[in-house]
């Protein structure tokens, strides 16, 4: 939490810290809370700098345990600010804030989503992250063809690809119905075939969760899986950054051997008991 320059962010994080016990704790957050409650409902046309202040506090206090039942309007206004300092602020408050069936979400996915089809590769992580962390089937409906688009786009850099399989993944998991990753085997072939490790880890998690619904659409996968092992333990063409205890990247290495695993338990299951795989 950034506290360069707000004076009174830091005294109320102090006063907290200087709190002899739990309810003059409690004493404190509560005169706080009514004074950004006052704010927000009597002072008209705040500044960014004192909205951004004040959502911080909500953010805070909401961290120490307690419930904070207003202020979302304001955390979710700030997605839509041009700067990054408010934008950033009103992303992560709203995705601590907000489940996926709080009402006001619904009046960020404009926002969210010009962020996440637009050129800024800041902000389009900053959408990401929220989409990812956050969920529901009001962002899976409205949301993942942009995700999808984005994670196989030969002009988005590894950061943001990268978030990308990780935002659809979380989409796929909550709502898979409403994730269209129909005839994705060829498309995932092509990401399998990713040399930044950061996208391929990604992408490999999302291949798993692939698999485990759909098997039969991936057989075609399978040797790519095979070629990234080789590429892993055999030739350890990795960087030294994804090296752990002088195992290359052995989290890759389980998200690879998953498929084969997935597919050989079917096969074996087959030809043991063919209902298993009815």
């Amino acid at each position: 939490m950034a506290l360069s320059g707000m004076r009174g962010l830091s005294v109320f994080i102090s006063d907290i810290r200087n709190c002899q016990n739990k309810e003059l704790e409690r004493l404190r957050v509560d005169k706080e809370l009514g004074n950004i409650r006052t704010r927000f409902k009597n002072e008209k046309g705040l500044a960014p700098y004192e909205k951004k202040k004040y959502v911080w506090k909500m953010l805070y206090i909401f961290m120490l345990g307690y419930d904070v039942d207003f202020g979302h309007m304001e955390a979710v206004s700030l997605i839509s600010a041009p700067k990054y300092p408010e934008k950033q602020v009103g992303y992560i408050v709203t995705a601590c804030l907000i489940n996926e069936n709080h009402d006001f979400l619904r009046l960020a996915i404009n926002t969210v989503r010009n962020d996440i089809i637009g050129r800024n590769e800041t902000f389009q992580c900053l959408a990401l992250t929220l989409v990812g962390n956050i969920g529901g089937r009001d962002f899976s409906e409205s949301l993942a063809p942009d995700v999808q688009k984005l994670l196989i786009s030969s002009s988005a850099r590894p950061l943001v690809r990268k978030k990308a399989a990780l935002c659809l993944l979380r989409l796929y998991r909550k709502n898979p119905d409403v994730v269209n990753v129909d005839g994705w085997s060829d498309r995932m072939a092509q990401l399998l075939d990713e040399r930044d490790l950061g996208v391929l880890t990604s992408s490999m998690s999302l291949f798993v969760s692939l698999v485990s619904n759909n098997h039969e659409a991936y057989w075609s996968c399978i040797p790519k899986c095979v070629r990234v092992l080789e590429r892993l333990v055999r030739n350890q063409d990795i960087p030294q950054e994804y090296t752990y205890y002088g195992i290359p990247s052995p989290w890759l290495q389980v998200c690879e051997l998953l498929p084969s695993y997935i597919f050989l338990l079917i096969v074996v299951g087959h030809h043991i008991c063919p209902m298993v795989t009815q």
